[in-house]
This record gives C-alpha cells, sequence and structure tokens, in this order.
C-alpha cells in the first residue's frame, strides 16, 4: 500500500490594521446618524411649516344652535344644521370632568399636552392586541391631541398626521389654559344622534342640563366620546351599557370612586329617553314667519350657525288655544259633508305586519284626551272596531257616526286603514284607549291674535296642519271680507256727521257706479228689507243695504281712504261694492284694523319680534310698538259699543254667553265662499277666517256667524278663564286668603268711556229720545250736541216695520 503524502494548502493573508477598521465603522455611524436626523429634521421642518396656526381656535365658531323664546321667556324652537349648545367650563359637573379624564386622558391636568407613559401603554396594549388577532388598535391620543386632530387635521391614520397632532397638541399647550381646552373638548365631538358636544348631549338622552347629570348618567356620555356610531344606547343598548360600565371601572382605577359604589351603580339601567319623544309643537306657522324673517334680514349662516338669541311675541298659551279651536272647528266644519273615502290601507301597501307598523305622526308619548291621532285598524266588526295608535289598543263603537251617512263601521273601514280618532279616554296602566271616529279636514281656516295696545301677534294659525301646507292663511291668502270690512265705512260715516242713531231705509235701491259706470242693486243675506233703520240696528244685523247707502254718501274713493288710514294695504278699488267687502285683504290686515276701536283710535303697528341678540348677548335688533292715530278716542269708542251691539243683540250673539265685554263682526262672501269673524275685548283682537284654498262655497248658509264665530268663541272662552284665574289668584294672594269671589262674577277689564262722549236713552228701533210708550229704551252713546232732539211718538213706532214684531233668528242673519 503506497503512502499518501498530505498536501496542506495554506493561504497567507495581509496584515490587518485595527484602527482603521474602528474609525471606518465611526465614519459609518456617525454619517448614518447625520443622514437620519436629516430625515428626521427635514420631515419635522416639512411638517411644523404647514402647520395650522393654533391661535384660530379662538376665532374657530362651531355652529351654535339660534334659539326662539315666547313672550314669558320660555325655549320655544331651536334653529341649527347641528344641535350643538356651548357650554362654559364652570357649568361642567365634576362627575363628568371625571369621567371623561379617567376614560380618555387620565394625565389631562399634568401632561404638556402628550402623554409619554400613555403612548407606551398604548403601544403595550396594541402589541398584546395583535398577537390576539385585533385589528383595533389605541392611539395613545390626549385630550389636546384629540382636540387637535378634529379641529385641524384628517382623521386617516398616518405618522405625518401623528407627528402633525402631537406637534399641533404642543402649542395647543402654550397658548391656552387647562380649563379652555377642556371646555373645547366638550363642546367639539359628535355625540350621535344629531347632538355635538355635552349639553346637546345631556339633554338629547335625559331630558335636562349637564349641570343636572348623575355619576352614571355622566359615564354614559363619556363612553360615547370614543364612537359614537358604536355605543348608542338606541341602536346598541347591552354595548353601551358595557361602556359606561367600563368608564365606571375606570373611575374607581383612578380613585375618583371606591369599587363599592362602582359595583352599585352597574347595576343601574341605562336610563335614557325614549329617542322618539318629540311632543306637540305649538306654532309652527308663527315660527316659520319668524324663521323667514331673520334669514332674510341676518341671512343663513347667523340663522342656522349663529347661536341668535329670537325673543318673540308668541303667548304659547294663546297659540295652543288658537290651534286647538281652529282644528277642533275644521273638524266639526268638514264633518258636515260626510265622510271621505281617500284613506290610506297599510295593507295594500305591503305592509302585513300591522301591529309593527309606527306611523310617522306618532311620538312615544301616550294619547291625550281630547286630541286626535292617527290610528291603524286592525278589526273591524258593523258595531266595533279594534285600532292601534302607538302602542296602545284602541276601541270604537258605532255610536256617534251618523255624520258618515252610514250606519256601520265596517261600511266605512277595513283593516290596514289609517283614520284620525279622537281620544275619550286613556288607561295607561292597561296600554288601553277608548276613542270616536273622526277625520282630517279637507277645508281649511286661518286665525290670528293681536295685542291691542302694542300690536304683538300673540297667536297665528295659518292651516290646518303645517305638515300639510306650509301657505300661511294669516298672511299670505288674500280673500274677500264679505261684511266684515263694514265697522270701517261706519266709522267714516260717523266722522262725516252720522251718529248711531241715525236713521237711513232699508229698502230695495238701484245705484249707479260712479266709477265703473255700471248699474248695481245689492241685496240683503235673507233677502228681506227692514225699512226704517238706525245705524246701529243696520250694522248689528248687517243690512247690505244700509252700508251701500252709507259708502255712497261719503263715497267710494273715501271708504278707501279709510281703509287705507286702517292699515289695509292690498289692493283695493273704489267700487260701490267695497260696501259689501268685494275685494281682498290679509286676515293679519283686516285683525289689525279691528284693534283701532278697542286702543281708543290708535293702531299698533303688528309685529312678532321683541328682540334679538348674538350669542354673546349683545342686542342686534329691539322691536317697540309703533303707534299712528288713525280716528278719536271718541270716534273709536261709539264704534266699540255699536260692535259690541254686534256681540249682545246681532249676528254675533252667540258670543253673548261668554259674559265678558267684547265686540266684533262677521263677514260672509257671495256664494258662502269665505266665512269671517273678527273679534275684540278690551286687550285683545282675533280674527277667524274659513274657506277652501280655491274659491268654493261652504254649502248653503254657511256663514261667518255659523262658521267662523264658534272658533272665536272657543278660543275666547279659554282666554277668559285663564284671566278670571290669573285676577283670583292674585286677589287671594293680596287678601291672604284662599276664599275668593265666585269666578264667574269676576270682570277684571272694560273699555274705557273717553271724556266728552255723552249717553242719552232713545228709542232703539226708531233713534229718538225714548218716551213712556216705546218698547226699546237704550242707552246710546253720542258726540255732545249730536244727540236726537225731540222724543218719539206712536207714530214713529209705526214707520219701523218690525216695531211689534221682533223677529228672534238673527244668529242665521248677517
Amino acid at each position: 500500500m503506497t503512502d499518501r503524502k498530505k498536501i496542506v494548502l495554506r493561504i497567507k493573508f495581509p496584515k490587518i490594521n485595527s484602527r482603521k477598521i474602528i474609525k471606518a465603522i465611526i465614519l459609518c455611524f456617525i454619517l448614518s446618524v447625520a443622514l437620519i436626523s436629516g430625515g428626521f429634521f427635514g420631515a419635522y421642518l416639512a411638517i411644523k411649516d404647514n402647520l395650522p396656526d393654533v391661535g384660530e381656535l379662538e376665532q374657530i365658531k362651531p355652529p351654535i344652535i339660534s334659539a326662539v323664546y315666547s313672550d314669558d321667556g320660555q325655549l320655544i324652537r331651536e334653529f341649527a344644521v347641528e344641535r350643538r349648545i356651548q357650554i362654559p367650563y364652570e357649568k361642567i359637573p365634576e362627575v363628568l370632568r371625571q369621567a371623561i379624564v379617567a376614560t380618555e386622558d387620565p394625565r389631562f391636568f399634568t401632561h404638556k399636552g402628550i402623554d409619554y407613559r400613555g403612548i407606551l401603554r398604548a403601544l403595550k396594549e396594541d402589541f398584546f392586541r395583535i398577537i390576539t388577532g385585533k385589528t383595533r388598535l389605541h392611539g395613545g391620543s390626549t385630550i389636546t391631541q384629540q382636540l387637535a386632530r378634529s379641529l385641524f387635521l384628517h382623521p386617516q391614520q398616518t405618522l405625518r398626521r401623528k407627528l402633525k397632532e402631537m406637534l399641533v397638541a404642543r402649542e395647543i399647550e402654550q397658548k391656552y389654559t387647562k380649563e379652555k381646552i377642556f371646555e373645547l373638548y366638550c363642546n367639539q365631538f359628535y355625540l350621535g344622534h344629531g347632538a355635538w358636544g355635552v349639553e346637546s348631549a345631556s339633554q338629547l338622552y335625559f331630558g335636562k342640563s349637564v349641570t343636572e347629570l348623575t355619576l352614571p348618567e355622566a359615564a354614559l356620555i363619556a363612553g360615547i366620546f370614543r364612537g359614537p356610531a358604536i355605543y348608542s344606547p338606541y341602536n346598541n343598548p347591552r354595548v353601551t351599557l358595557n361602556r359606561r360600565n367600563h368608564v365606571l371601572n375606570r373611575m374607581v382605577e383612578e380613585g375618583y370612586l371606591s369599587r363599592q359604589q362602582a359595583e352599585e351603580l352597574k347595576k343601574l339601567p341605562l336610563g335614557v329617553l325614549p329617542l322618539r319623544r318629540v311632543t306637540y309643537q305649538a306654532g309652527d306657522y308663527f315660527l316659520e314667519e319668524v324663521r323667514k324673517y331673520v334669514e332674510r334680514k341676518y341671512g343663513e349662516e347667523a340663522l342656522y350657525r349663529g347661536g341668535l338669541r329670537i325673543y318673540t311675541s308668541i303667548n304659547m298659551n294663546y297659540q295652543k288655544y288658537a290651534e286647538e279651536a281652529l282644528n277642533r272647528g275644521l273638524r266639526v266644519q268638514d264633518k258636515k259633508y260626510g265622510w271621505r273615502r281617500d284613506k290610506r290601507n297599510l295593507l295594500a301597501e305591503g305592509k302585513q305586519e300591522l301591529e309593527k307598523v309606527w306611523l310617522e305622526s306618532w311620538n312615544s308619548l301616550p294619547p291625550v284626551p281630547g286630541q286626535t291621532e292617527e290610528a291603524i285598524v286592525l278589526e273591524v266588526s258593523q258595531t266595533e272596531a279594534k285600532v292601534r295608535i302607538k302602542n296602545f289598543t284602541g276601541r270604537m263603537t258605532n255610536k256617534g257616526i251618523e255624520w258618515t251617512r252610514a250606519r256601520y263601521l265596517n261600511q266605512l273601514l277595513k283593516p290596514g286603514d289609517v283614520i284620525l280618532v279622537e281620544i275619550k279616554s286613556v288607561d295607561e296602566n292597561a296600554g288601553t284607549a277608548v276613542v270616536s271616529l273622526d277625520q282630517e279636514p279637507a277645508v281649511e281656516g286661518a286665525f290670528i291674535a293681536i295685542d291691542v295696545a302694542t300690536g304683538q301677534i300673540k297667536a297665528m294659525g295659518g292651516g290646518y296642519s303645517f305638515k300639510r301646507s306650509q301657505f300661511n292663511r294669516a298672511t299670505q291668502a288674500l280673500r274677500q271680507t264679505g261684511s266684515a270690512i263694514k265697522p270701517i265705512f261706519y266709522t267714516a260715516a260717523l266722522e262725516k256727521g252720522f251718529t248711531p242713531a241715525s236713521v237711513i231705509v232699508d229698502e230695495p235701491t238701484n245705484f249707479v257706479d260712479k266709477w265703473t259706470g255700471e248699474p248695481w242693486t245689492p241685496k240683503n243675506y235673507d233677502g228681506e228689507f227692514r225699512g226704517a233703520v238706525t245705524l246701529r240696528k243696520g250694522l248689528e244685523e248687517s243690512r247690505n243695504v244700509v252700508t251701500a247707502k252709507l259708502l255712497d254718501y261719503i263715497s267710494p274713493q273715501v271708504g278707501v281712504e279709510y281703509c287705507r288710514k286702517f292699515g289695509i294695504t292690498s289692493t283695493i278699488y273704489p267700487y260701490l261694492s267695497l260696501a259689501l267687502g268685494a275685494f281682498e285683504v290679509t286676515l293679519q290686515e283686516l285683525t289689525s284694523a279691528f284693534t283701532v276701536f278697542p286702543n281708543k283710535g290708535q293702531r299698533a303697528r303688528p309685529y312678532f319680534i321683541t328682540r334679538i341678540e348674538d350669542k354673546d348677548g349683545n342686542i342686534l335688533e329691539e322691536n317697540l310698538p309703533q303707534i299712528e292715530e288713525v280716528i278719536s278716542p271718541q270716534i273709536a269708542y261709539m264704534m266699540t259699543y255699536m260692535l259690541q251691539g254686534v256681540v249682545q243683540r246681532g249676528t254675533a250673539a252667540a258670543a253673548a254667553s261668554l259674559n265678558w265685554p267684547l265686540g266684533g263682526k262677521t263677514g260672509t262672501t257671495n256664494k258662502f265662499t269665505d266665512a269671517w269673524f273678527i273679534g275684540f275685548s278690551p286687550s285683545l283682537c282675533a280674527g277667524v277666517w274659513v274657506g277652501y284654498d280655491t274659491k268654493i262655497s261652504l254649502g248653503n248658509r254657511q256663514s261667518g256667524a255659523v262658521v267662523a264665530l264658534p272658533i272665536w268663541i272657543d278660543f275666547f272662552a279659554r282666554v277668559i278663564e285663564d284671566k278670571k284665574k290669573e285676577f283670583l289668584a292674585a286677589q287671594a294672594g293680596a287678601e291672604g286668603s284662599e276664599t275668593v269671589t265666585n269666578p264667574e262674577a269676576v270682570l277684571i277689564e272694560d273699555f274705557e268711556v273717553p271724556p266728552n262722549v255723552v249717553f242719552v236713552t232713545i228709542d232703539r228701533k226708531t233713534g229718538l229720545l225714548a218716551s213712556p210708550v216705546c218698547k226699546y229704551p237704550f242707552q246710546e252713546v253720542f258726540l255732545p250736541g249730536t244727540e236726537p232732539n225731540r222724543y218719539c211718538s206712536l207714530q214713529d213706532h209705526l214707520r219701523v216695520l218690525d216695531y211689534y214684531s221682533e223677529r228672534k233668528a238673527r244668529e242665521e242673519r248677517e
């Protein structure tokens, strides 16, 4: 075996200089650090150059709700693009401050805008969340960082944005106090269901100011900051409950409450109010006038974002009375025409589960007796129907359905029908109600009430339903006035030398209209003529021929001038038919004109806004009564006294049952297309109009006395009752006793008699001084020297057609 030689290769390496290697490593390190530092410094400069100016924080004006108030300072409406109510730091309760700080930023009051310990904690938590497969990570942002991101930066999570957020947060901390930062934070963020900021959230969820929050309520609101879409007590109550309890746990960890306290509080329910709890809001037509005025004068931005405080003249009690009276009156009128088969049916719309349907008109409040509600018919037989009103079951019988022209309910209704019912009684514990069949009227109407001394509009109804039609028939609808205009021409006649006792012959008369050159023969409402009548009787019984003769005497041109003096600005021509209201005006114009009579001859221009303030309380506008003299106090009182006669004996005699000093005038147009009543007490004037939007007849003999007057009476009965109660309460307080006078005997206002008028006893039929044989003695008012100068005789009695056969049916006369 041959021995093999082992060949060993040896490689020779050059000698290494270790000092040079170390130098090279150090040089590379220095270059790397320089490059990294340069990169970071360059990035910092680039980011810093693009940072927003935090000084702008003082100029940032988030949209603030504009509030509207009634005449007694009650909040009645809000206008806003966001439901945001600003609240200062001092009003944020301690429980809410603690809940927010414990949950969002425990070291808020000690750090300088960036919580490095919080960042490390968040990184540690995020590491474990990644391991467990959870994708939603914590950011470790402080309250100041969140504010900076919300106000100045975009929401996307990027390194560049995070660096900007931290730098902006530091600048905010340097410029503002912690209290100011926390205040801005509490007012800035969206907290669900249209609420921005903690005050709006408190009112939304709990129906009270943030200052009244309990600890668990504050914990709920604090928990929503992290995600209002997730933590909604309405959409995700279980998740939200867990979130609230997490906030309570955090408060324990931060030492704000004990573990035992937290465990007790966690047992409580969320306690939020129903989301759909919108109650009936009166005054839609009035508030729309407010909205249009403010937007036109101050702009949309100021109205919806500027936090204006708008003080108005509306009296919410009067407004409620007016709307209820108008709607009730329109439903009564509509029932005269029978049942309309125009009702919506849910089954026909494919909605099979009637127990689950929630109608748009419903709110979360239980039905109230006396009010009307939409109902869904569930079952119906000949004599009984089962309906659903919200979460209540209603029972209806066929009692009182004669107005429908049907005998049985199943002739009118079928399951799935959406109908209107009047609530008769409610058992909230049982969830049941007794109801009667009603119907939304097709006929329309309008109402307005004006304070006679100031011109302030106290109530306004522009139609049956603002939701159905936003057209305001009190301010926008031009309609013929009928006889309601006559008092203006009677006023002119008194100033031209006539007296309430002046006699005019009510007889067939042919006129030639000097303006048109056309012949004109007016007729009385009842088609009859009374012969010799006084001006008083002509007005009380609304004799058309008498008014036509008066206007012919003073001239239609003078009639137009007086209409202008009384504040009517609508187009009027000097036709003789002006005497019967053959021209169009608005209800507001005519009602304002009537305020001249109880206001001693002065007219206060109508207005509805008393003051407007900006969000800081600076007055932008303040309105005071604008008074203009129209006629003398003496003529005004004489007309008031005559118009009282219309209520006591004339076409408005139904209002005499109110037993109060009242005056007014009915009005009905040709073919019964418009029904009016304008009436007043010493302090308040109100007008009612009823008709169809298209000028069709209300029906035979559907006059102002029949259609409009009952609505006016309904309203004034409640106003008078309130006045009596207020007076008696004040009287009891002054006397220190609970025993007061009989309310029915209380009279707390009356028309003031001016100087330089005299009262003389005359015969009301003849207008002459009353003698012992006169059947109708009456105290009439005159200007001194214009009273009658002789007594009436039997011969004078015989000249009056109905002197010995007084008619009784004046309620049908117009």
